[in-house]
């Protein structure tokens, strides 16, 4: 029986290998030629590539899966190696267990790409290229690292928040720490939520302050119910702090989220980011397995190179658009984000449950 594991492990893998050589290749050819058509220098061509490749292979594994399942079972059909395997007393449900196994190499490695791959590579490509002239000019340094709130410097002061609210355009648990020309501290001023009112104005609720920083005397401290203050920011620009999330990898991207989620706001989206890492690497699993069903027809001529690859569009067109519909179902808080995430990833490995239970009687 090892002997016959060892044999479609070693087909898998081949399949695997072979898909993500001509995917790489297809996707390196055509990025590259782009970047070059557009008349970038090689070194910017070259740096784009690269960081966008965690994104796109993170949508190429879940194919190279599929791909590897469809054609090693098709070889091994059309070289009556299958049936002869299954003749030997090996189970449908040892190659099912064994192929799943596989996958779940991939699987690990699709979280490790998604889950810290991706984030790194975000986080050089907010810092090399995404950069506008606008930001680099208003914002001395930005970050959304520190204790789960976003902060950024402007020549008259720091400020740090918890939360952008888009639709009322109010910033939560506001703190801003303005200094003098010498780089002292003159005073510190906390508010609960920060509305914008108008521009270069923005209207605070239930504030305290501390001024006085700069001299030999005790601090004065101050509060008020509402209070307005002039902030050189507009609500236009903190969708740049928003990006910055998605250069944090998985476990930070969880706790900012967990701390979030105290606040009582509405975390749909940041939820959808995080789960969307989960999901994407069980979808490898799930891709891996649907294909596998072919083993209950064994006797069968192998398929032919062309069906295969159809089948092979049909079935990742229609994740995909299924997927990226629930998603921004999911954002527009239409759908819960774990089912906005995870009913098609779970509708796809119902049917290959489906599939499994229904051929039950073979795999006994």
């Amino acid at each position: 029986m090892l002997l016959l594991s060892k044999l479609i492990v070693k087909e898998w893998f081949k399949s695997l290998l072979g898909a993500v050589t001509v995917l790489f290749l297809l996707i390196t050819t055509a990025d590259l030629i782009n970047g070059f058509l557009q008349g970038k220098d090689a070194d910017r061509v070259l740096l784009e590539y690269a960081l966008k490749m965690p994104d796109l292979m993170g949508k190429m594994f879940p194919i190279c899966c599929l791909v590897a399942s469809l054609f090693s079972l098709n070889k091994l059909k059309g070289h009556a190696e299958l049936i002869s395997i299954l003749a030997a007393g090996y189970s449908y449900g040892k190659i099912y267990s064994l192929i799943g196994t596989c996958a779940l190499s991939v699987v690990t490695v699709q979280f490790a790409n998604l889950g810290f791959a991706e984030p790194f590579a975000n986080k050089i490509k907010r810092q090399e290229i995404q950069k506008s002239r606008k930001s680099e000019g208003k914002y001395l340094t930005r970050s959304s690292l520190e204790g789960g709130r976003f902060w950024y410097k402007t020549q008259d002061y720091f400020a740090s928040f918890a939360y952008f609210d888009r639709k009322t355009k109010s910033l939560r648990d506001l703190e801003v720490y303005f200094f003098s020309a010498d780089y002292n501290s003159e005073r510190i001023l906390r508010a609960e939520r920060a509305t914008f009112a108008q521009k270069g104005l923005w209207t605070l609720t239930n504030v305290a302050e501390l001024t006085a920083l700069d001299t030999s005397t005790f601090p004065i401290q101050g509060s008020s119910p509402v209070r307005m203050l002039r902030l050189n920011e507009e609500p236009e620009d903190f969708g740049e702090f928003e990006a910055d999330l998605t250069t944090l990898n998985f476990f930070k991207l969880r706790q900012f989220v967990g701390r979030l989620s105290k606040t009582g706001i509405n975390l749909a989206e940041y939820e959808i980011l995080l789960l969307n890492k989960l999901f994407l690497s069980l979808v490898c699993l799930v891709f891996a397995l649907i294909p596998v069903s072919t083993v209950f027809n064994p006797n069968r001529r192998s398929d032919s190179f062309g069906k295969n690859v159809i089948l092979t569009l049909m079935v990742t067109v229609a994740f995909w658009i299924l997927y990226s519909s629930a998603l921004a179902l999911g954002n527009s808080g239409s759908l819960n984000p774990w089912v906005a995430t995870g009913i098609v990833p779970l509708s796809f490995l119902s049917y290959v449950i489906w599939t499994f239970w229904k051929n039950r009687k073979l795999c006994a």
